[in-house]
């Protein structure tokens, strides 16, 4: 087998069990980062009140959240999507929400941001610009740097998902 054909194996992996544990870790902290400076409020907040924590629960995440009035709901080349966003910073720079998307294969000439991704449903199939594949099931998270090429193919998912856009 070439290398450019050979898949990236994660299930129960130290490597696997490492990444998961990080990613729980990064997702821990950009929560309590977020709380520390009072960003986990709702985007319309009015300006006599004070933010809150937003809890999203998993009965919310399978469907309901989705459903929102500000969900964000797109059809575009790469699929049908609808992203709800439950944190932004102030500065704009990082964002976190919960993320639906339908089939689609897609290539990326540049990933636009870093991205950290956890799926609650569904699989990605990630295929770098040098024929490494990497398959993130349902359970599992995945880190995608700013920069990367290559090709997104998916049968549809949700995922949690933590973003920073360095302007």
């Amino acid at each position: 087998m070439s290398d450019t054909t050979r898949t990236v194996s994660m299930s129960s992996s130290p490597r696997r069990e490492r990444l998961l544990r990080e990613g729980v870790q990064l997702l821990r902290r950009a929560a309590l980062a977020a709380l520390a400076v009072g960003a986990l409020a709702p985007l319309a907040v009015r300006a006599d009140s004070a933010p809150k924590p937003v809890k999203l629960t998993a009965a919310e995440a399978a469907g309901p959240v989705f459903k929102r009035k500000d969900a964000v709901h797109e059809n575009g080349a790469d699929g049908p999507t609808t992203d709800v966003v439950m944190l932004k910073s102030k500065d704009g720079k990082m964002s976190a929400g919960a993320y639906q998307a339908g089939p689609s294969d897609t290539p990326i000439e540049a990933y636009p941001e870093d991205e950290f991704c956890y799926f609650l449903t569904g699989s990605v199939k990630l295929t770098s610009a040098d024929g490494s594949v990497v398959d993130v099931h349902a359970g599992e998270a995945v880190f995608i740097h700013k920069g990367w090429k290559g090709r997104w193919t998916t049968p549809g998912y949700t995922k949690y998902y933590v973003v920073y856009e360095s302007k």
